[in-house]
């Protein structure tokens, strides 16, 4: 059962229900049972296990759908709910990277995270009305500007993640999620890659939005975790940790959706290209295992395509979970697919024939020690230079990230 109906197992202690998603079991809460009152607020204090810093005794309380505003006589605080509720918050604070806006205290019942709460200490915008104001009067200098000051923080915060903990390529178990969301959301598409080394695991932040940014009163672009969706809470349920190149993919899907056809070609790649640069050019390779991040980035692979393909995927995917229309943008990119394929398709015979030519320098490298001759010789150097040109046109032909999905 793909759909997220209840298995007919409701906790009403916990207002919890149980569904299964993508094949797996995993918790639910409405959004109409989120606390619209004080009263409301006061009961679940009492029904949840609270951690950090909780208000008890609130003055006020304006409710705003999957989110709250708290005031209470110790100032006030910004409530945020998960219809599908997960752990590992708590894990990922240990980081305290200061371009992380952390959560202050949340609620949770068996170890998953009912609500967090943040100090709401900050009037200033965060990066999507800014970004949208900027498309609107096609400003694109500060665009620019702010996407590259966003892929810097991104990555500030993976690398300080990554210190934390990080395990080697879950490839199975990514092919595996991709293929589930395939089959879920009855796509026509078939995407695989080798995740090539180079792609640990780590605590990822999860699908980052532009929302998601803001700017301290120091002018420090910091970010605030995202909760989870239905596809992100089924993976995390089977204990699925993600790369680092998901959570830039993310930020770059959320910034195709505000500019799909709102600004041209070049100047979305420009945005792209903008925020890419900042992410790959933050000091640090532990989120990406030591590999240059710039190179983790290239198709070849896998990439950060594939993990773009996967957020269209789970956007669709999410939005059907939520009785919602198909953005115009996961459309677009989940059509543009086969084309891609048949580009990768076309490089892979460059690949193909300079695995030939490696072959032959290795064959005629162990014929020229066994028994030196002109033809051994001759087959080891046509070998290498075959190897040499083949690899070369195989990275030259294969495309930017910057501009696969413009």
């Amino acid at each position: 059962m793909e759909s997220g109906d209840a298995l007919a197992k409701s906790d009403s202690t916990t207002l919890l229900t149980e569904v299964e998603v993508l094949g797996s079991r995993i918790h639910k809460i409405p959004f109409e049972d989120t606390p619209s009152s004080i009263e409301e607020w006061v009961k679940y204090t009492q029904l949840f296990e609270m951690w950090g810093d909780v208000p008890l005794e609130p003055t006020s309380l304006e409710s705003r759908r999957q989110e709250i505003l708290i005031k209470s006589i110790n100032g006030a605080y910004r409530v945020e709910f998960s219809q599908w509720p997960v752990s590992g918050m708590r894990a990922r604070m240990r980081s305290k990277n200061n371009r992380v806006d952390w959560p202050v205290g949340g609620l949770s019942i068996k170890g998953l995270d009912i609500a967090l709460l943040w100090r709401d200490e900050t009037n200033s915008p965060d990066a999507e009305e800014v970004m949208l104001q900027h498309i609107l009067s096609h400003d694109m200098v500060p665009a620019v500007q702010l996407m590259e000051r966003c892929g810097r923080a991104l990555a500030s915060a993976q690398e300080a993640l990554s210190a934390q903990w990080t395990g080697p390529s879950d490839s199975r178990a990514w092919n595996s999620s991709i293929t589930k969301l395939e089959e879920a959301t009855k796509s026509r598409t078939l995407w695989r890659a080798p995740f090539k080394p180079g792609m640990p695991a780590m605590l990822s932040l999860g699908k980052m939005t532009l929302d998601r940014f803001s700017e301290s009163h120091e002018g420090v672009i910091r970010l605030r975790p995202p909760m989870c969706g239905p596809a992100d809470a089924a993976s995390r349920s089977r204990g699925i940790e993600w790369p680092a190149l998901r959570d830039l993919a993310s930020l770059l899907y959320n910034l195709g959706e505000m500019a799909h056809g709102n600004v041209g070609d070049e100047e979305f790649q420009s945005l792209r290209h903008a925020a890419i640069r900042g992410w790959s050019e933050h000091p640090g390779r532990r989120r990406t295992g030591g590999v240059k991040p710039q190179r983790a980035l290239q198709i070849i692979g896998g990439g950060l395509p594939i993990w773009e393909y996967e957020q269209a995927l789970s956007s669709k995917f999410d939005f059907s979970e939520n009785s919602n229309p198909t953005p115009p943008r996961t459309e677009y990119m989940l059509m543009n697919i086969p084309s891609i394929q048949r580009k990768l398709f076309t490089i892979r015979i460059f690949s193909a024939a300079s695995l030939v030519g490696a072959s032959t320098v290795i064959l005629g490298t162990i014929a020229t020690i066994l028994e030196p001759t002109q033809i051994s010789l001759t087959a080891s150097g046509m070998g290498a230079l075959l190897y040499i040109v083949m690899n070369g046109l195989y990275r030259y032909m294969a495309p930017n990230p910057e501009s696969i999905f413009t």
